[in-house]
């Protein structure tokens, strides 16, 4: 009996479709931390923010519907109905809260749309063309999700036109050039690793921003640890890639990246 037991074969556990789950995990800092830093500037502000919590919603499930819509338009078409339901799930979810939100915060949140066209469109002409790992494909997802920022704290976007929100969008700027770094980055860490083009455009890149800053700070328009924290960028991006570490151990360093450029935020009176 026992033996018999043991040669039956295990039943196969359905697998799942894919598109459901992101696979890109170093996308989850680049989603959150821009919405949390609009949400704290308009709650510190004093203005009201209950359309956010459907804004968020909105913004997370728009996410994984563009993921799943990126995987339909790549697939051969053999298989390019495994992801016609979680694109169909999430983009009607985010569609949903998305007119919650609007309920909540009034149809002006409409006039920041035009923005994310000349952004979403080329990212999915390139996922189309199997190259949505493109640097420029990163560029274009980080810019939408940077603008998360001036869009939680000034829902019409002809409010965050106006000289007083200047700062919202040096902020705004500074958030898109720490991810964008972190674009450049990663891949000398994983697929370009042991290129010398990739390190030295990388270190280059975070170095300059580093330079960048410090006339900003002088000029009172930005505080003075923001030198400090792109000069520990550059320093991250001449020392990790040497060192071979894993994927994990580059997110757990990227999460107290993250942490550090929320409290960096956080902390500064100028925004």
């Amino acid at each position: 009996m026992t033996s018999r037991a043991a040669a039956r074969p295990r039943p196969r556990t359905k697998k799942r479709d894919p598109g459901w789950v992101p696979n890109q995990h170093g996308a989850w800092a680049m989603l959150v931390v821009p919405f949390l830093l609009g949400t704290y500037l308009r709650l510190r502000d004093g203005e009201p923010g209950w359309f956010l919590i459907p804004l968020f919603a909105c913004w997370m499930l728009g996410y994984f519907a563009f993921n799943a819509a990126s995987g339909w338009l790549k697939a051969p078409q053999k298989r390019k109905h495994q992801w016609v339901k979680p694109l169909a799930v999430y983009g009607a979810t985010s569609v949903v809260s998305g007119l919650i939100a609007l309920l909540l915060a009034g149809w002006p949140l409409l006039t920041w749309a035009p923005a994310f066209v000349p952004l979403l469109l080329p990212a999915l002409w390139l996922a189309a063309q199997r190259n949505e790992r493109a640097t420029v494909g990163g560029g274009l997802t980080i810019a939408a999700a940077s603008l998360m920022v001036p869009i939680a704290r000034h829902p019409n976007a002809l409010d965050a036109l106006r000289p007083e929100a200047g700062p919202t969008w040096l902020l705004t700027l500074l958030v898109f050039a720490y991810f964008f770094g972190t674009v450049l980055y990663v891949k000398t860490n994983i697929r370009e690793r042991g290129r010398p083009e990739w390190m030295v455009a990388s270190v280059a890149y975070h170095g300059a921003w580093a330079i960048l800053t410090v006339p900003l700070a002088f000029a009172g328009l930005a505080a003075w640890w923001w030198p400090l924290f792109f000069l520990l960028c550059t320093v991250r991006a001449w020392l990790i890639p040497g060192r071979h570490w894993s994927a994990k151990h580059i997110g757990f360093l990227e999460v107290g990246m993250s942490t550090l450029l929320l409290v960096c935020f956080a902390i500064w009176p100028g925004v």
